[in-house]
C-alpha cells in the first residue's frame, strides 16, 4: 500500500486533487481514501473498509464494482459538503471495468484513449 499511497500524495500535491480512492486487495476487499482538505493541510488516509458502513461493500471495492466510488462520493460530501452529480464529475478509464462502475453511480464516462491520443 505504501507505494501507492506515496504516488497518489505525490499527485495530489501537484495537481488540484482533494480526495482520491483505491483498492490495493485482489478481491476488492480494501479500500483507502486519501483526503487533502487544503494545501496547508496534511494528508489524511482512510481505511474505508473498516468502517462499518462500508462492511456491506466487501468484495466491491474493485471495478466494476461501485464499492470506491460510493465510498468517495460519500468521503467528499462529509469533508467538503460537495454532492458528487453527473453534472461535476467525469470517471476517465481504459476498461469495460471503469466504464461499468461510472455508470453503476450515473457518472459520465470517457475513454482514457481520447485524453492520450495526441
Amino acid at each position: 500500500m505504501s507505494s501507492v499511497v506515496r504516488k497518489m500524495t505525490t499527485l495530489m500535491e501537484k495537481l488540484p486533487v482533494v480526495a482520491a480512492t483505491f483498492s490495493p486487495k485482489i478481491g476488492g476487499t480494501e479500500c483507502y481514501v486519501i483526503i487533502k482538505k487544503s494545501a496547508d493541510d496534511a494528508i489524511v488516509i482512510r481505511k474505508a473498509h473498516e468502517d462499518p458502513r462500508y462492511h456491506h461493500l466487501a468484495g466491491q471495492f474493485k471495478k466494476p464494482g461501485a464499492g470506491m466510488l460510493i465510498v468517495i462520493k460519500d468521503m467528499v460530501l462529509e469533508e467538503f459538503g460537495l454532492k458528487i452529480t453527473p453534472q461535476n464529475s467525469l470517471m476517465i478509464g481504459d476498461t469495460w471495468h471503469d466504464e461499468h462502475a461510472a455508470k453503476a453511480m450515473n457518472i459520465p464516462f470517457l475513454e482514457a484513449t481520447i485524453i492520450h491520443t495526441p
